[in-house]
């Protein structure tokens, strides 16, 4: 690598901050426990620390263990998991518990080869528990970490093509620190989150400023550069909500982004019973790769109908006891009320 990309006071800076101005009572710090580091690293993937606070507190109450996930039923853990969204995070969490306690006793592994291979579980994510737990020297490279090195070296290769994952790889591990790797991992997130963010950065408190490339090269706003993707595909579907005596009928989900999760039967599901429509309406919400558009039909019945479907009814009260999209569970709880 050129040598203006090893920059040696880059981690001692950080690691400085962090211990000043970093965060140090996230529900999972101040531990060497992988299984509680490893969930919370799961959640973080693509989603805001103040979002999933709440979600894994109440995830490690009910799952505290590796042993206790791995036990769990897959619909108990996808209605814990339910408004986190990326539910395939949560299946692949499940059945890594599932392969650690049939293949390693409920013991999480602690070298890199091991922990790789587990579902899910993805070269940065390797490197944060094997930095946090176990005090190993590994790069990291989430989306504020990504942002930062790009700012501070002057990255102008799109970050999200290969020859710019590559060139940033090179630049986390290289600049890796010699010693307080677990601070230094923890001060990078800090940093992209509170400080270096995608817009209206704080640059007038970073410590990093006077050496950082983008910076004195006036490209703060310009960097990170992304190259430019198609535009996201729009799906329509439309959902027909069954309702019995403030039952809900609902089946499981078996393919596209909620699979495995409990939606009302679609249009190719619906059967014409005979029912009172109740409400009409449209919603929608947006996914990396696509727009969902859906229509929904609330329909009543006087006399529980004989479905040909294999679906459970469910009473409002139940509706934090399943896993449901976010966007069925507000639809039905709106309805509800």
């Amino acid at each position: 690598m050129e040598e203006k990309y090893r920059d040696k006071t880059f981690s001692a800076q950080l690691i400085r901050w962090h211990k000043n101005y970093g965060r140090h009572s996230l529900p999972w710090q101040n531990t060497k426990n992988p299984y509680l580091v490893w969930v919370s690293e799961i959640m973080l993937q693509q989603t805001q620390v103040i979002t999933v606070i709440p979600y894994y507190n109440k995830f490690i109450k009910k799952f505290p263990s590796i042993k206790s996930l791995a036990m769990a039923s897959e619909d108990q853990v996808l209605a814990y998991w339910s408004g986190l969204g990326f539910y395939s995070r949560a299946r692949n969490l499940h059945r890594s518990a599932q392969l650690l306690l049939n293949e390693n006793s409920g013991n999480f592994p602690n070298t890199y080869e091991e922990i790789i291979k587990l579902p899910g579980i993805g070269r940065s994510t390797a490197g944060a528990i094997l930095a946090f737990c176990f005090d190993k020297n590994y790069p990291i490279l989430d989306g504020n970490v990504k942002r930062l090195l790009s700012r501070y070296f002057g990255i102008i290769i799109p970050i999200n093509t290969s020859e710019g994952e590559k060139k940033l790889w090179e630049l986390s591990k290289n600049n890796l620190p010699d010693q307080e790797i677990s601070t230094y991992t923890q001060s990078v997130m800090d940093f992209g989150s509170t400080i270096c963010l995608p817009k209206k950065p704080s640059c007038h408190i970073c410590p990093l400023m006077k050496l950082c490339s983008a910076q004195r090269k006036n490209l703060i706003d310009k960097i990170p550069i992304k190259k430019n993707l198609k535009k996201k595909d729009t799906k329509k579907t439309h959902f027909f909500i069954y309702e019995f005596k403030k039952q809900i009928f609902l089946i499981k989900n078996r393919s596209s982004v909620w699979r495995g999760l409990w939606v009302p039967p679609n249009e190719e599901q619906h059967q014409d019973l005979n029912g009172n429509i109740q409400k009409n309406g449209e919603r929608q919400c947006t996914f990396s790769h696509y727009k969902l558009i859906f229509k929904y039909t609330l329909i009543s019945f006087d006399q529980k109908p004989l479905l040909k479907l294999n679906g459970i009814w469910y009473h409002s009260k139940e509706i934090n006891d399943l896993g449901l999209p976010a966007p069925i569970k507000k639809l039905l709880i709106d309805l509800s009320n």
